[in-house]
């Protein structure tokens, strides 16, 4: 069984939706229980679910003032197991027709089996037509005490308004990140998995704010692993076309869909992007260093996610975004202008030609880290925003270029760009850099 279906929620407090746990418990808790429910709202995030839930809890055979089912009487056992006889599901895609809904009028007043109501759970209700609402609206609008119906749609606006105004309608929005997480932790959880928050936070960014795909994903971590996507978002900076378009063509092989391939890379970008900007923290990726480029990717990624659904080929729209990212300009250069080697090498020399020029300067310099050249800029990762604040100011920018120009003979721009990794030569040199700076001493 996969992990959605074993870990669908079976009670209200595991609905993972705020709203929805509120709105079902208060109406559970009145007087007389609606004999028409309407559920609206995207894919995979818990209609069903919440149906089945409240055919336990109008059903259960506990005495209690919860409303929530106790899932250990003969009649919650049985909805769960999906063989009581007086829970029938409808999917209306495939029974659409006056006929069907007429078949259905026709059994509605006869007595429920075992339980005390008898429940009509309608999927996909919009599928209907029209002459089979007018035959459902006749059975709402004179409903048998003992029935209930929950209808459950992802098109409300497609329902006849006669339909809509006599259910309680209850909107199920798309889960929000804190709130797939809450799910997918309980999943890991049960099933003792090892996954780091990175994971789940690019798992929750990639579902769309469905709870489905969430969970689906976790049952195959290698397609939404932190460590190959980066990979190709790294490529596709660097615009290989034929690496990032190789890996694109295995992951749709082994099953992944474009769209959560995108959304999980528009989301990796994001968090990399508000990291360069000195927001949030994420783990980072080296390579993709100016957010200029970043942001172009992410809005190239963004277009082609908005292609998808009208595509004769599913993954068409991807692999073209990643052909025309690659062919539009010159990958970033790996090159300096005295190569990395002679960078690397002459780097001391430049800090010590700026020590007299300005002694903190020189010690805010010693904490960072020259990785390279790139659209003629002088590239120098930065581990503190106070940092970067710093050595961004004109004056600290225009000394530094000029020292640098002068060692490496060659005219130098910098820019600097902040990184989440530290090493524990950096972290020593970052408390050597306070001490210096501010004139203070950090003990351990």
């Amino acid at each position: 069984m996969n992990y959605y279906l074993k870990y669908r929620p079976q009670t209200i407090a595991e609905l993972d939706l705020t709203f929805v746990r509120e709105a079902l418990t208060k109406a559970l808790q009145a007087k007389s229980v609606p004999h028409a429910w309407l559920f609206c709202g995207p894919k995979g995030t818990g209609k069903t679910s919440s149906a089945r839930i409240i055919a336990k809890a109008v059903n259960c055979d506990t005495k209690k003032d919860s409303p929530e089912p106790c899932n250990h009487c003969d009649n919650c056992r049985a909805i769960t197991k999906g063989t009581a006889m007086d829970v029938l599901e409808i999917d209306a895609a495939s029974n659409r027709g006056i006929d069907d809904i007429r078949e259905l009028k026709d059994k509605i007043n006869l007595a429920p089996t075992n339980l005390k109501y008898k429940v009509y759970i309608i999927d996909e209700v919009h599928m209907l037509t029209k002459e089979a609402f007018n035959a459902l609206l006749k059975t709402l609008e004179e409903p048998p005490a003992h029935a209930i119906f929950i209808l459950a749609t992802t098109e409300p606006e497609k329902l006849p308004e006669t339909v809509v105004s006599r259910c309680l309608v209850i909107k199920f929005a798309k889960a929000l990140p804190a709130e797939l997480i809450r799910s997918l932790k309980r999943v890991v959880k049960a099933e003792k998995l090892t996954v780091k928050d990175e994971a789940l936070q690019l798992i929750a960014g990639a579902a769309d704010g469905s709870f489905r795909d969430a969970v689906k994903a976790l049952e195959y971590p290698s397609g939404l692993s932190v460590i190959k996507l980066d990979d190709w978002l790294a490529w596709l900076y660097q615009r290989r076309a034929k690496a990032a378009l190789d890996w694109l063509q295995s992951a749709w092989n082994e099953g992944r869909r474009p769209k959560s391939i995108l959304l999980a890379a528009i989301e990796r970008l994001r968090r990399i992007l508000l990291l360069r900007l000195g927001v949030g923290e994420a783990e980072d990726i080296a390579t993709l260093i100016d957010p200029a480029i970043i942001k172009d990717l992410a809005r190239r990624l963004i277009a082609a996610a908005g292609e998808i659904k009208d595509s004769a080929i599913e993954v068409l729209p991807l692999e073209l975004a990643v052909a025309d990212w690659c062919q539009s300009g010159p990958p970033p250069s790996a090159k300096t202008p005295a190569g990395k080697t002679g960078i690397l090498s002459k780097w001391p020399q430049i800090l010590e030609a700026v020590k007299p020029l300005n002694h903190s300067l020189e010690a805010l310099l010693r904490a960072t880290e020259p990785v390279g050249v790139e659209n003629g800029f002088l590239l120098v990762r930065v581990y503190y925003q106070f940092h970067k604040d710093r050595l961004e100011e004109e004056r600290y920018r225009a000394m530094i270029e000029q020292v640098a120009s002068k060692i490496l003979a060659a005219p130098v721009k910098i820019k600097f760009f902040l990184s989440a990794k530290l090493t524990p030569s950096h972290d020593a040199d970052i408390i050597k850099t306070a001490e210096e700076v501010f004139g203070i001493e950090v003990n351990d």
